[in-house]
């Protein structure tokens, strides 16, 4: 399976994706309706958690993004990320993390590391209230002060209502008909 590359400076390249029944690749019409409401990622150090293919990243890569980190723990994905970095020349402005991602979180964190832009695309199995809750706390504490966090949740099951309240998540979730909505506002987050 192949993924094309639909904005930015390697519009039209053909990601390689790893072939798991746990990586659902989003399709350019979701990469392009994301970054369509993003604006800009110019400049920007991008965290991918539960990257996949790494298509995410990459595609802020190619619209000038200055950094993006990669989490996945599949080795198959891992390949995937890194021979996709390598083909579109981003090796040099990218790491790749092999790890669980609350294991790579933690240790972010212990960095103080901080992320401008922050995706968080986890397998469904994951959204119970306390797992997304503590996926999106954790995030938030590697984001800027006015960075963005998108959150990809399964259609039936939402961000849970707490969790929009607590940490200002910007409601209603944005849907992919949808191209009226623009970038959320400083230090909101964003899901989809």
């Amino acid at each position: 399976l192949q993924l094309t590359e639909c904005n930015g400076s390697i519009k039209g390249f053909r990601h390689k994706v790893p072939s798991s029944n746990l990586v659902r690749p989003k399709t350019s019409k979701v990469r392009k309706m994301i970054f369509d409401i993003l604006v800009s990622v110019h400049g920007m150090d991008v965290l991918d958690i539960f990257a996949g293919s790494g298509s995410l990243g990459i595609e802020a890569l190619s619209m000038g993004a200055r950094h993006a980190t990669f989490i996945d723990i599949n080795p198959a994905s891992i390949k995937s990320i890194k021979e996709n970095l390598k083909k579109c020349e981003f090796d040099n402005s990218s790491t790749v993390i092999k790890r669980d991602f609350a294991v790579a979180l933690r240790e972010l964190g212990k960095q103080n590391k901080k992320f401008d832009l922050i995706f968080i695309d986890p397998p469904y199995s994951y959204f119970d209230e306390k797992t997304v809750n503590g996926i999106i706390r954790t995030a938030l504490k590697l984001s800027v002060s006015n960075g963005v966090v998108v959150c990809e949740h399964p259609k039936e099951e939402g961000v849970p209502v707490n969790a929009r309240q607590e940490y200002h998540l910007t409601p209603p979730p944005v849907s992919t008909t949808s191209r009226s909505e623009r970038s959320p506002a400083p230090g909101r987050s964003t899901d989809w």
